[in-house]
């Protein structure tokens, strides 16, 4: 159920418009642009000041419209976007595919694969500069790795700190000047200070080196979604990239999954959700059936939200056939919420009634094939919305330790489920929007403000990550195997 700002390109090959270039806007365009997607969200959010008081967002709002008034463009409105700064993974300002392929196009990207660990950037895997892989890069082009760090737009609840980012697709936006070449500097293994120059390159090559890189290691299960193996005689590993199923399939795959758990007699289990953006969220407890401690667990959530009706109705757009809503087809959007959301007694929420999940079981059964043994959980920041569920559930019910990163939203609550999507009239960037939050085990108050992700037992030193990195090896799934051989 998550949607990343950080410049989607599924949007390039999805969706299907005459062709137009960037020359095309309008300056003021941006500004324009910009200030209705301000209004969309003060009307249309659930909770737009859920993190951050409305006076100290207008003012951070005041501050990135002086940003694109300075300098109006297209990269600078989607670096300095609205949604950046309430404090909600699940909102998303994204581009128009005509438009950006014109970025692609032109754009030069830094050329070394990286990955962010502990605050720091590490190259990320082999090139022909000879820069040893397990580098740490200290600065690009004058910016310092703390100030690159800062100034790429994050995809977080609240203040979660996130590492998993795209450098080298970024850095070439949040430079002044979009560079053909970069000079860096790094420290070597050895730990000696070097500088390189090293030449930028266009997206098709972009992409090869990020399919090429050593880290992530585990490729196969981004592409099957739910996959699991035998690592040694006495454990097994199942990684699950996705919740967004039908539950009769979801189901169907574990207990495949499963089944050759109990046949090979495994004691011990890793479960991998990182790079997790959720999904169905009656498929969390799904998978958490199976391994259940006791034969029915607390399985609790609420959906509420402070907006029942489309308050913002121009430019709304169905994000499956880009078609404009139609006075019916918002009369239907407002019906259905209505019908299954009530008024709370006190303040100003609705919250869901029985008729807006039937899949909802507050008591969960355990799975007839559940795994009793030693369980460890791997989570990153990328773990996000239903899947930092299963992870809070997961710490609850206390059934085992995780290793990894803390989750990119909230521990107890996120926003999610269903979304209004905006085709902004100037730019046509798409603005997306959540139209409900929802809160876990019982935190279902007003007040509800405070937010960690779900944090992890264990986080890999950056010793124990460098040399696996060195080895080609997965840092916390090899932390893990460790942690169970105790």
């Amino acid at each position: 159920m998550k949607k990343l700002f950080v410049f989607p390109l599924i949007l390039l090959f999805s969706m299907g418009f005459s062709q137009y270039s960037i020359s095309e806007i309008p300056e003021d365009g941006y500004l324009k642009d910009f200030d209705i997607a301000v209004d969309i969200i003060q009307k249309q959010h659930p909770n737009p000041y859920r993190f951050h008081g409305k006076e100290a967002i207008i003012r951070k709002l005041d501050s990135l419209r002086n940003e694109i008034k300075k300098n109006p463009g297209y990269i600078n409105l989607l670096i300095n976007n609205p949604t950046r700064i309430i404090g909600d993974g699940h909102s998303s300002f994204g581009t128009d595919p005509n438009y950006f392929e014109d970025v692609i196009h032109s754009t030069y990207y830094f050329p070394l694969s990286t990955y962010v660990h502990n605050g720091n950037i590490y190259v990320n895997g082999a090139n022909k500069y000879a820069i040893e892989t397990g580098s740490q890069i200290l600065e690009i082009n004058g910016l310092s790795a703390d100030t690159i760090l800062k100034k790429i737009p994050k995809a977080a609840d609240g203040n979660i700190k996130v590492e998993d980012l795209d450098i080298p697709f970024n850095i070439p936006f949040i430079l002044k000047n979009s560079p053909h070449d970069f000079t860096l500097k790094y420290k070597a293994l050895n730990g000696e200070q070097k500088t390189a120059k090293v030449n930028g390159i266009k997206y098709p090559q972009y992409y090869y080196e990020t399919k090429h890189a050593v880290l992530p290691i585990d490729l196969v299960s981004e592409s099957y979604g739910i996959y699991g193996y035998k690592i040694d005689a006495e454990t097994y590993y199942l990684s699950v990239k996705s919740f967004s199923y039908d539950e009769s399939f979801f189901y169907e795959r574990l207990k495949k999954y499963f089944q050759d758990i109990k046949n090979l007699k495994s004691k011990k289990l890793i479960i991998d959700i990182r790079n997790n953006s959720g999904g169905a969220i009656s498929n969390v407890a799904l998978l958490y059936s199976f391994i259940a401690k006791e034969k029915n667990f607390n399985n609790e959530y609420k959906y509420g939200t402070k907006v029942v009706d489309i308050n913002y109705t121009d430019y709304l757009v169905d994000p499956q056939t880009n078609r404009y809503y139609s006075d019916k087809d918002i009369a239907d959007q407002n019906n259905f919420m209505r019908q299954r959301f009530d008024k709370a007694e006190k303040g100003d929420y609705y919250f869901g009634n029985s008729r807006l999940d039937d899949t909802y079981i507050k008591s969960y059964p355990r799975d007839g094939l559940f795994f009793d043994g030693k369980t460890i959980l791997l989570t990153n920041n990328r773990t996000f919305s239903a899947a930092t569920y299963f992870a809070s559930l997961f710490k609850s019910e206390k059934r085992g330790e995780i290793v990894g990163k803390e989750t990119g939203s909230c521990s107890n609550f996120t926003t999610a489920a269903w979304f209004l999507t905006y085709r902004l009239p100037h730019t046509k960037s798409i603005l997306s929007i959540p139209r409900t939050e929802i809160f876990f085990n019982n935190h279902d108050k007003e007040n509800v403000a405070k937010c960690t992700g779900v944090i992890p037992d264990y986080t890999v030193k950056t010793d124990f990550f460098l040399k696996s990195l060195k080895e080609h090896k997965d840092p916390e799934l090899e932390y893990s195997l460790n942690l169970l051989s105790q």
